[in-house]
C-alpha cells in the first residue's frame, strides 16, 4: 500500500521513538524482549441489504443511485503486536493490523459494482516511568484505499492516508484515583475519487489537548473485576488547507464527556461500558459552524466459559448553525443510530467463530435524507498463541 508524502511524515516520529527505546535507562535484568503476541487470522462473509424512503432528491448528484441495493462481503485480515521492549520502567510495542473487503453488489439502474476496501495500520506505544506517572508516545500511520467506489445507499468509508502522534502523561493521586493529559497532532489527506472529488476537499490538519480524571472502584477481592466513572475535556483546532477562498477555514472545538464501566466478568459474568460527549465547533466559516452529542454502549455477557454475547450501541446527532444541502457521510453528516449484536464461541487452539446481526440509519450526503443496513455476519478468527 502506498502513502503519500504526508503519511510519511510520521516515518521519523516512530524511528524517534526507537531510538529513545535504545538510551541508557535504569538497570534491569536481561530478559528476550523482540516477539510476537496475539497473532490473529480471520476471515469472514456477510450480507448487506440497504435502503431508504427519501432517496428522491439523492438521484440528481448520482444518477445511479438506487432506493435499495443488495451486497455479498467476503473479509479477511490479519493483525498482531510486536514487543519490542518490556522491563517495569519501560516498554515498546507495535500493534499492526491489516485487512481487505470484497463486495458485490446488485440493484443499481446503470450497473453493478465491486468495489474493494483495503485498510492498514500501524500503531507504536512507548512507554516510560516518569516523575511519579507513566509517560506514553505513540505514533501512528494508518490508510485505507477503496476501488470502484458505489453511489448511495451503499456506503463505504472514504478513503485516506494519515499520521499522527500524541503524547500522554498519567499520574495518580490516591490508590484509586488517577488523572492523565494528552496532547496530539494529526494530517489526514482523503483520497478523490472520480465519483465523489468533494471528499479532497476534507483534508484536515489537527492539534488537540485532552484532560481528564478517573476513579476506580475496586471488585470482589481476589478478582479482576472492578469499575470506573471517568470525566474529560478536549480542545481541538483543525484546519482545512483546501477549503475556503483567500481566508482558509479553520474550526474550534470543545468537547466534554464521561464514561462509566462496569467490569463484573469474573463474579457475575458481564461488562458495561457507557460513554456520552458533547461537541460545540466554531469556525471562520459559519457555513460549518455546529453542536453534536453522542452517546456509545457496550454490553457483554459470558455464557460458561466457551460462549459471550456482545450488544453494542451508538446515537449520534448533529446540528448546524446554518443549515447545509450537501453533506459527506461519515465525515459532515454524523446523525446516525446503530445497534448490533455479536456472538462468539471460544473453540480448540485459539479459533473463535462468531454471528452479528446489526442495523444502521444514518444520514446521506442530502441533509435530512437517511439510509438503512441490515446485515448479517460470520467469521472465523485463529490466534496460534496469546
Amino acid at each position: 500500500m502506498k502513502l503519500d508524502w504526508k503519511t510519511r511524515r510520521c516515518a521519523p516520529a516512530i524511528l524517534g521513538v526507537a531510538a529513545a527505546a535504545a538510551l541508557p535507562g535504569p538497570s534491569r535484568p536481561a530478559t528476550a524482549q523482540l516477539r510476537m503476541e496475539n497473532l490473529t487470522a480471520s476471515m469472514g462473509i456477510a450480507t448487506e441489504m440497504y435502503g431508504s424512503r427519501d432517496f428522491s432528491a439523492i438521484t440528481v448528484p448520482q444518477i445511479d443511485s438506487t432506493e435499495s441495493a443488495f451486497a455479498g462481503v467476503g473479509d479477511m485480515g490479519m493483525r498482531g503486536t510486536l514487543i519490542v521492549l518490556a522491563t517495569p520502567e519501560r516498554s515498546l510495542r507495535c500493534a499492526v493490523n491489516g485487512g481487505m473487503r470484497q463486495f458485490v453488489t446488485s440493484g443499481f439502474k446503470l450497473r453493478n459494482y465491486a468495489p474493494r476496501d483495503l485498510s492498514g495500520r500501524v500503531q507504536c506505544d512507548y512507554g516510560q516511568q516518569f516523575g511519579g506517572g507513566s509517560l506514553t508516545i505513540r505514533p501512528t500511520v494508518d490508510a485505507r484505499h477503496i476501488a470502484d467506489r458505489p453511489p448511495l445507499p451503499i456506503y463505504l468509508p472514504p478513503g485516506f492516508s494519515s499520521g499522527s502522534m500524541a503524547v500522554r502523561y498519567d499520574r495518580p493521586f490516591r490508590p484509586t484515583f488517577h488523572g492523565y493529559g494528552q496532547v496530539s497532532g494529526e494530517i489526514r489527506d482523503f483520497a478523490r475519487p472520480e465519483v465523489l472529488p468533494a471528499l479532497d476537499l476534507l483534508d484536515r490538519q489537527e492539534l488537540a489537548a485532552e484532560l481528564g480524571a478517573v476513579k476506580h472502584f475496586p471488585g470482589a477481592p481476589n478478582t479482576y473485576d472492578r469499575s470506573e466513572i471517568a470525566a474529560f475535556g478536549a480542545y481541538r483546532y483543525l484546519a482545512y488547507p483546501k477549503q475556503g477562498l483567500g481566508l482558509l477555514r479553520r474550526d474550534n472545538a470543545l468537547q466534554i464527556g464521561g464514561r462509566i464501566t462496569l467490569n463484573q466478568l469474573e463474579t457475575r459474568g458481564f461488562q458495561l461500558e457507557l460513554t456520552g460527549s458533547g461537541i460545540r465547533s466554531r469556525s471562520n466559516s459559519r457555513r460549518v459552524e455546529y453542536n453534536a452529542a453522542t452517546l456509545d454502549t457496550e454490553l457483554v455477557f459470558d455464557l460458561g466459559e466457551s460462549n459471550q454475547i456482545r450488544l453494542t450501541g451508538s446515537w449520534k446527532a448533529k446540528r448546524y448553525i446554518t443549515p447545509q444541502q450537501a453533506l459527506v457521510p461519515g465525515e459532515e453528516a454524523d446523525n446516525s443510530t446503530s445497534v448490533a449484536a455479536r456472538i462468539t464461541r471460544f473453540l480448540d487452539n485459539g479459533v473463535r467463530a462468531a454471528l452479528q446481526g446489526g442495523w444502521t440509519r444514518a444520514e446521506t450526503n442530502v441533509s435530512g435524507a437517511y439510509y438503512e443496513r441490515f446485515s448479517i455476519s460470520f467469521t472465523l478468527a485463529v490466534t496460534p498463541w496469546p
